[in-house]
């Protein structure tokens, strides 16, 4: 791992992970606003109807954010550095993807219910519900995406140690759960957001994908923050 106290690593670092925070909403309320206007496809099946709502969870729900921001940082600080740029690389070519099918193929499910008792966790999942209406973008979910990629940022790397990357799995299941029981998604969005995690990283493998992100975050570096370049 690199070390914090090397101001260029520290801020590479920094910027992929807010790089990839911009991206993430401007696809997510820029599809919002566009949608509006088009019915969206409800993609909720029997099954999605027996899961009950566990309001504590929504702490899980929320919380994701942060696991996010932690460990997209510490995989942009691993010692290969051509690794971490082939991860941001594909959380990148996801949002052009994520952006094509939530404009094409809205989807929701009419899943919540009235949030009626009191307490912080049912506050918090009355205000998610509200700021998160209308949800048009049920499939694939962000959550699930977002959380897988940080098991494929440190799965097989002996570079992360063992309990991180077991971290990652549990962490990742977790957010699975909430997104259920949150009643923000429906089963089939947990497969969706992995297969599309994993193609994105597959896509990421092609050097042209890569060399775009590096020339993104090479600018950023050089023209914002003002730094000479990045050590290899």
């Amino acid at each position: 791992m690199r070390r914090l106290t090397n101001k260029n690593d520290f801020l590479y670092a920094l910027v992929s992970v807010l790089f990839t925070i911009l991206t993430n909403q401007t696809v997510y309320q820029g599809v919002k606003l566009i949608n509006l206007r088009y019915p969206a496809w409800d993609i909720a099946m029997p099954i999605d109807y027996t899961f009950k709502t566990v309001p504590w969870t929504i702490s899980i729900y929320v919380g994701a954010y942060i696991i996010w921001f932690v460990s997209y940082f510490v995989i942009a600080m691993q010692d290969d550095r051509k690794q971490s740029e082939r991860f941001f690389s594909a959380v990148l070519v996801s949002r052009p993807i994520l952006l094509f099918i939530f404009l094409v193929i809205p989807t929701t499910a009419n899943l919540r219910q009235e949030v009626t008792g009191t307490g912080i966790w049912n506050w918090m999942l009355s205000f998610i519900y509200t700021a998160d209406s209308p949800a048009v973008n049920y499939f694939p979910s962000l959550h699930c995406m977002a959380s897988w990629f940080c098991v494929i940022g440190v799965r097989g790397k002996k570079e992360f140690p063992l309990w991180w990357r077991i971290a990652s799995y549990l962490l990742a299941f977790a957010v699975f759960v909430s997104v259920i029981t949150t009643r923000q998604h429906v089963l089939i969005d947990i497969p969706g957001g992995i297969v599309f995690a994993e193609l994105c990283y597959a896509i990421s493998d092609f050097e042209g994908v890569q060399r775009f992100y590096t020339r993104i975050s090479t600018w950023i570096m050089v023209h914002i923050c003002r730094r000479p370049g990045l050590e290899g």
